[in-house]
């Protein structure tokens, strides 16, 4: 048994973060549909140019290893058709949940927003994750991860103190503030369905997530007036204990030795005893401290250091590339990289990472490997009670595909 297993979500998303939020949902067992727009030309185009993707063994292939797309089926329904409408309310009928990523309005000219669900299943929970939200003056504005996280001022203390902004992954916004908050937001409100029996709208906006996770630094510049800046609070770059440094072999290593202990014993790991009373230094000799760590770095190779300071009760890590994580032993045993069997594609299996929710009863699992658009159309339409006429008559319509 899985913890959401029997929960049927209908999957509008179309990029990273609501897909995200559904990812989660369908890792701990949810039954997701993924309502996708038919495959014409010009979505072909679109695949092409943003995912490498030419033509339908490209598409599979890129299905088995996207981890966003794993343990969803996929039905291909062109909504500007009345018909395909239909077909989605009777799929509405029974849902526990619909999820969209679309900017506000769209939905509804589409036949499937939020009060056309809510008149056909009260019990729905309906969940939008826009850039902005769903009212205020910038909702209809187009956004990605990088403005999302500038307007919640996330951006601008990332970076070197006397350089710009520098641009991290799309994790911030995309998949923390908009698919992990997402999905936080419709467990809640299946919880409180339990108690209400009523369904209700998740209004998800990734500034919004992004501006909460900024909770500790908002806290101290509100009560304390302290400036939140690049480069200069302790754990952006500011303190030399709070940094990454390079090593011998021209990698690199972390260190986290904000805890006087850790403070000390870094120091005297290192062999520079003379560095304790200066932990919080200021100015030159800041820069004195910060130049006498990476100097003593360079004496090892990252994994030497690793070796030397793991078991020295101070906060350390060696900077991984992907590669490297996936095949790091702690990862491997956490269960955090799976290889699974996938007949589709030339190489016969793939290597995904594993949901980092564990459950001790009804752990996560992936059930099934990520679905070519419209894979399931055809059993889908025959589980609404259509039969294999009706179902060829749509296909020829191009009313689904």
């Amino acid at each position: 048994m899985q913890a959401l297993e029997g929960t049927k979500v209908l999957d509008f998303c179309r990029n990273a973060p609501g897909m995200f939020a559904t990812t989660v949902l369908a890792d701990l067992g949810a039954d997701v549909l993924m309502i996708e727009r038919p495959m014409d030309e010009t979505r072909a185009a679109y695949e092409k140019l943003v995912a490498g993707i030419d033509g339908l063994e490209d598409e599979r292939r890129h299905a088995a290893f996207n981890a966003l797309q794993r343990n969803k089926r996929s039905i291909a329904l062109n909504l500007k058709e009345p018909d395909a409408q239909k077909i989605f309310h009777k799929l509405a009928e029974t849902a526990d949940v619909v999820v969209e990523g679309f900017r506000p309005g769209v939905m509804d000219r589409l036949g499937a927003g939020y009060e056309q669900v809510r008149s056909i299943n009260p019990r729905a929970v309906y969940c939008s994750v826009s850039g902005y939200g769903q009212d205020g003056p910038y909702s209809q504005m187009a956004g990605h991860d990088i403005n999302y996280i500038s307007f919640a001022g996330a951006l601008g203390l990332i970076g070197p103190q006397d350089g710009k902004p520098s641009i991290p992954l799309n994790l911030i916004a995309d998949y923390a503030g908009g698919g992990l908050c997402g999905a936080v937001g419709i467990l809640a409100a299946l919880m409180a369905r339990e108690k209400t029996g009523a369904g209700q709208y998740v209004d998800i906006a990734m500034s919004e997530g992004v501006l909460y996770m900024l909770s500790g630094l908002v806290s101290d510049v509100l009560s304390r007036d302290i400036p939140a800046e690049r480069g200069s609070n302790r754990l952006n770059g500011g303190a030399p204990y709070y940094n990454v440094y390079q090593t011998k072999d021209g990698k690199y290593f972390s260190i986290a030795a904000i805890e006087p202990w850790f403070w000390e014993n870094l120091c005297r790991a290192l062999d520079l005893e003379g560095l304790l009373p200066h932990q919080d230094a200021t100015g030159a000799k800041k820069a004195e401290v910060e130049q006498a760590l990476s100097d003593a770095f360079l004496a090892k190779t990252r994994d030497e250091w690793f070796e030397t300071l793991k078991d020295a009760n101070i906060s350390v890590g060696k900077v991984y590339s992907i590669e490297e994580a996936l095949d790091d032993p702690h990862a491997q045993k956490r269960g955090m990289v799976l290889e699974i069997e996938s007949p589709d594609i030339p190489e016969g299996k793939v290597r995904q990472v594993a949901t980092s929710i564990h459950l001790s009863d009804t752990p996560g699992e992936v059930r099934s490997l990520g679905s070519v658009t419209g894979q399931h159309t055809s059993s889908v339409l025959e589980e609404l009670g259509f039969d294999a006429a009706a179902v060829a008559d749509l296909m020829r319509r191009q009313v689904v595909q």
